[in-house]
Formats: C-alpha cells, sequence, structure tokens
C-alpha cells in the first residue's frame, strides 16, 4: 500500500530528491508547491550542488521549520552527482524528482500515488505543463508523436514492449514516480549532459509498461537563462556520447525492434540538440557531425514517426537547400525590400537561400550569407523573369516574395515543415494587408470559401478553390520537384506567374492551405497584371493550360475581371475607370477563350459583369456558362 495521508511511520511512503544548483528565482516557489500537495506523507531531500547565487537562503527560507525537508550542501559536482547522493539518501518506497526551477500541481503526489496502487505499475508518468517566460503556458502529453494530453482520468496502462514503445514516452526524471524496487541499485552517469535518457531505458527494461496520466500535473520552467537544454555551446557534442550509451543499452536488451527504435530516438535527439544552436559554425560542424553518425551506423534520418521532429533538420544534416526565397527586388522601393529581408532572420533556417532579383540599392546592405543577388535581364519585378530564378533554385522548396511583403522566418518555417511532412506539391496562405496591416485576407476570392477547405492538411484542391485562388506571390510555397514538372514541359511551360499558380494548382495532387494570420502583404498587384497592356493580359491568360475539368467554366474571364477590378482600385476618376475597362472589354472581345461565362468573384459588381458578358449561344445557359447537358464548355 502507498499511504495517501498523513502517517507517523518513521518510514516515508515517498521521497522527492530537488538538485538545486543557481536558482535562487526558482527554488522557493519549487519548494512551496511541494508543501502545498494534498497527500502529506512524504520526506524531501534537498541537494545544494554548490550553488553561486542565494539558492541555499533560499531554499531553507522556503523550507521554514518543515520537519520533512532535508538540506544537503556539497562542492558543484553536476546534475547527475546530485541526484546520485538524493538516491542515496532516499527512504520512501516510492521515489520522484523536481528539477528546482520547476513546480508540481497541488494533486502531483495524490494523483500519481494513486495510479500506482490502482495499476500495480512499477512507475508512473504524467502530461507536463511548459511555462514561458512571458506567462503562456502548454501542455504536452510527454509522448513523442501525440503532444496533445488525451485518455481516461485515471490513466492508462502503457505497453514497452519493445524499443519503439520505449523512446515513446519523455526519458525525462521528472514527471515520473518510481517504486524502489524498480531502479534500486540505478544510477545517473556523472560527468555529462543529457542524463535522463540511460537512467530511463535502463529502467525501462526491468518492467515491460508504465502507468500515464493525460492530467499536466508538472509544471516545467521554460525559457530561463542558463538552462542546460538551452545552452548554445559546444557541450551539444556530448550527445554522440549518449547515443553510443543508448545504443549500447537497447542492443544488448534483448528487446525486439532495437534498431528501428535507436534509428528513431537518434533522430530526434539530434534535431532536439539542433534548435538551440544558433552560431553558423557550431550548428554546421553539429550537422555534419549528425549526419555522419546516422552514415557509421548505416541508418537513415527518421522523422515521419514524430510530426514534432524537423524534416528541415534533415536537408540541413544532407547538406541540402531546403528554401530558395525569390525577391522581386526593386531599386525604387529600398525601404520596403529592407523590411522584406530583414522579416527573414532567423538562424533556424540556415540552409535556405535568399535569390534577389536586380541590382542591390546603395542603401539595402546585408551580412546574411544566404543572400545573393540576381541582376538577370534587367526586369526583375515581371513574371517571366521571376519564373526564369523559380526554375534554376536550389531549394527543395521555392516561394516569392515582392518588395514590401513581410514573411516572418517563423512563418515560412512552419509552412516548409508542413510542405515536407505532408510531401505537397503546393501551398498557399491567408495574410494581412494595409497600411496598418490590420486588414484581412483568407487567400481566396470567395467569402466563406476557406472554412470548407481544411487548413494544414494535403489534398486536392477543388475546382471552386484553384478559381478562386488569390494570385498574390505572398504565402505560395512550391515544391521544386513539381516545378521541375511545369516549367521544364517546353511545350506548355507556363510562361507568368498567373499562369504559373493556375497550373500548379490545377496539377497538384497534394496542396496545403496555410492559416495563420502571420504574412504581411504589400500594396502590390501580382508581378504580371500588366494594367497598362489588357490585350497583352488577355493573350496570357488565354494561352494558360490546365488538365480538362480542373477549372470551373468561366474561369479565364473571371482571372481578367479580377485583373481589372485590381486595374480600377488605382484609378479614382469615373472616366477614367471608365475608359480603362472599355479598354480591357476591347481586348476582352479580342479573345474568344475569355468569353465563356461562368462565376465572377464576389466584388465584381453587376455593371461590370454586363459590360464583360457576351451574347448568349443557342443552347447556352447565361447563368452558369454551361450546355444543356451541365457539362463544361471549356476545359
Amino acid at each position: 500500500m502507498i499511504p495517501a495521508s498523513p502517517t507517523q511511520a518513521a518510514t516515508p511512503a515517498v521521497t522527492l530528491i530537488v538538485p538545486v544548483h543557481d536558482v535562487q528565482e526558482h527554488v522557493g516557489a519549487c519548494i512551496a508547491s511541494i508543501r502545498a500537495q494534498g497527500m502529506t506523507d512524504f520526506e524531501v531531500i534537498v541537494i545544494d550542488d554548490g550553488s553561486t547565487d542565494d539558492s541555499h537562503r533560499a531554499a531553507v527560507t522556503a523550507i521554514g521549520s518543515d520537519p520533512r525537508f532535508r538540506v544537503i550542501r556539497q562542492s558543484n559536482a553536476g546534475l547527475s552527482a546530485a541526484r546520485n547522493v538524493g538516491l542515496s539518501a532516499a527512504r520512501g518506497s516510492v521515489i520522484g524528482f523536481v528539477d528546482s526551477d520547476d513546480r508540481i500541481a497541488p494533486d502531483f503526489l495524490e494523483r500519481m500515488c494513486a495510479a500506482l496502487e490502482r495499476s500495480g505499475a512499477d512507475w508512473v508518468a504524467c502530461a507536463v505543463r511548459s511555462c514561458h517566460p512571458d506567462g503562456s503556458s502548454d501542455a504536452h502529453s510527454a509522448i513523442h508523436g501525440a503532444p496533445v494530453p488525451e485518455g481516461p482520468p485515471k490513466g492508462r496502462l502503457m505497453p514497452l514492449g519493445d524499443w519503439c514503445q520505449i523512446i515513446r514516452h519523455y526519458p525525462s526524471a521528472w514527471n515520473k514516480l518510481y517504486r524502489r524496487t524498480l531502479i534500486e541499485g540505478l544510477r545517473y552517469d556523472e560527468g555529462t549532459w543529457f542524463e535522463d535518457h540511460a537512467f530511463y531505458y535502463r529502467a525501462a527494461c526491468r518492467t515491460h509498461a508504465i502507468m500515464h496520466l493525460p492530467q499536466a500535473l508538472y509544471w516545467q520552467t521554460r525559457g530561463r537563462p542558463g538552462q542546460i537544454t538551452g545552452a548554445d555551446d559546444d557541450r551539444v557534442f556530448e550527445q554522440f556520447g549518449v547515443l553510443e550509451t543508448l545504443h549500447g543499452i537497447m542492443a544488448s536488451s534483448g528487446r525486439p525492434k532495437a534498431r528501428e527504435g535507436f534509428e528513431r530516438i537518434a533522430s530526434r535527439l539530434l534535431f532536439e540538440r539542433s534548435t538551440v544552436l544558433a552560431d553558423p559554425a557550431r550548428r554546421a560542424a553539429f550537422a555534419a557531425a549528425g549526419r555522419d553518425y546516422l552514415a557509421r551506423r548505416d541508418m537513415r534520418y527518421a522523422p515521419d514517426w514524430d510530426p514534432g521532429i524537423s524534416r528541415l533538420w534533415g536537408l540541413e544534416m544532407a547538406g541540402a537547400c531546403a528554401v530558395t526565397v525569390i525577391v522581386a527586388a526593386s531599386d525604387a522601393a529600398p525601404d520596403a525590400l529592407r523590411a522584406t529581408l530583414r522579416a527573414l532572420e532567423d538562424p533556424r533556417l540556415p540552409n535556405a537561400e535568399i535569390l534577389c532579383l536586380g541590382t542591390p540599392p546603395r542603401s539595402v546592405q546585408s551580412a546574411d550569407p544566404r543572400l545573393r543577388w540576381d541582376a538577370g535581364d534587367g526586369e526583375t519585378g515581371r513574371g517571366d523573369a521571376i519564373l526564369r530564378a523559380m526554375a534554376r533554385a536550389d531549394g527543395a522548396l521555392v516561394t516569392v516574395l515582392q518588395p514590401g511583403d513581410l514573411l516572418p522566418a517563423a512563418a515560412l518555417h512552419a509552412r516548409a515543415e508542413a510542405m515536407l511532412r505532408l510531401d505537397a506539391d503546393l501551398g498557399y496562405s491567408d495574410f494581412h494587408f494595409g497600411p496598418r496591416g490590420d486588414l484581412y485576407h483568407d487567400g481566396l476570392h470567395v467569402p466563406g470559401l476557406a472554412a470548407q477547405c481544411p487548413a494544414w492538411q494535403a489534398r486536392r484542391m477543388r475546382p471552386v478553390e484553384i478559381a478562386a485562388l488569390h494570385l498574390r506571390p505572398l504565402g505560395k510555397v512550391f515544391a521544386a520537384s513539381a516545378l521541375r514538372g511545369l516549367l521544364g514541359d517546353e511545350r506548355n511551360a507556363p510562361q507568368t506567374w498567373t499562369a504559373l499558380v493556375i497550373a500548379a494548382a490545377a496539377r497538384a495532387e497534394r496542396a496545403v492551405r496555410f492559416e495563420d494570420g502571420m504574412p504581411h502583404a504589400a500594396a502590390q498587384a501580382p508581378p504580371d497584371a500588366h494594367p497598362g497592356d489588357p490585350a497583352r493580359l488577355a493573350r496570357q491568360i488565354a494561352l494558360i493550360d490546365v488538365p480538362g475539368g480542373r477549372l470551373p467554366a468561366g474561369w479565364r474571364r473571371r482571372l481578367y475581371l479580377r485583373a481589372l477590378r485590381e486595374a480600377l482600385s488605382g484609378h479614382s476618376g469615373r472616366l477614367a475607370r471608365l475608359g480603362l475597362a472599355l479598354r480591357y472589354r476591347a481586348a476582352w472581345r479580342a479573345e474568344q477563350r475569355l468569353q465563356a461565362m461562368g462565376a465572377l468573384d464576389p466584388d465584381i459588381g453587376p455593371r461590370l459583369a454586363w459590360l464583360f458578358t457576351p451574347p448568349r449561344p443557342r443552347g447556352m445557359d447565361a447563368r452558369d456558362g454551361r450546355g444543356p447537358d451541365g457539362a463544361e464548355e471549356e476545359s
């Protein structure tokens, strides 16, 4: 039995071990959370591991006269050594660890001990709440690949019969309680970082199941200066020694799936360590070391088992370019260009290339090693120049920005990860616009349509969705493999930006809609809108080639009138607007393929729609552009 109420017995039910080192701002709250437990039959061993700040005084003050606490002071020997001292001094039949910058929920001990007794398990783990410096928090199940805490309130017994099952659980010491019989004689490896893993794996080899509670009873502090897991220094390379230890434990265990399990956990740990590396040289060295380590083991980078493992890191380890960002630069807008480049600054995407089309303005200076300039043919803002740049991009993914577009690096990172994880051919996005960025567009020209198109999921776009797609470059992400298929077609390759977007959407077998509202669009029309040359625009739209049945009837007329609507927004005088509309109408009448009827964007008014309505052919239903049999009248 595990007592859940006060007892006068000499041996406490539970021992909690709290290592302390230079956490004077946090240790008081940690101890207060332990003292606030509903279950009171426990002891706490606080090990001050050579703190150089006021941690010891803060701990003693928080403990007060509580006889359940013992404080041990020692010279600094490291976290593992401090935990081992606690293990040697522990008297409870159940043992747990609490890091001194973390806290536990008031019912942590009560719920965890009840779960142990109810299940008969050797140990129990719980979900974790990450507490961030800004006061926000989020819960995680503490199970890799299943981040959302869920399951029966009283928990579930999870099997540990093979290594693929074992590695799914957080190896951390601190969100668990262990029966003494499970960990008797086990100690933490001293003198290294990332010590939790080996202890957890050795304990897992002694049992075949772990009890798991879905409640986030352990509250972990994140983002604290000085945290081991957040340090960008050369100690990150100690991960390889830990991996060797884990490999030995797994290979000699006799448990099934040791090779597959090691490949998976090695991939996760190599990625986890990369997330704190901002120093370019150290990051590159670690990526190369990770690649070489997996190669020596004849293993691959394996992110597919857990959506939380970065696919971009796999490309970085392989030395491949992940993303090409093409900026249709303009000497006339250096401020806008500077803003666009500044938004892309982020060390998490070191294996991206930023290709600026044009000549660098003197006032635009950047030390970003990813940036290069391409003067091209001088017409750097035109759609055809952009297409030529896209055809020679090195990245696995390609996106295009216009000067003034703001795509935060975090948003680009999320989009690139989603594209790779979903194996998507095309992605498109919502965005904000306007001088203050307070206006919102969901990326489609039909209100309410976006709600019918699930976000962050791969699927084939519906014809009505393709026809309604906003044509601005911002937010579009193309898979380079899909681009090669489009732009490498000598006979039918798109010649304009609009043609590329429509053709890519029509041919994409897997497209994804991004939805986070992070990008901010500049006040520019799409690259090849050609508001002053309607005949050229009409001809370009007439030549767009898409597979039959992938777009609704009248889609060319719809695109043309959308471009006219953009052009009219730049004219305020009534006569000027009428003259522009009539010029567009003349060019439209010269292109038969633009005259098929169909639905228009909702912001096209009835007068404009009437002006671009051809005489109704015999047998044609003027309401929807379909013939008597209901089939589309054009491909």
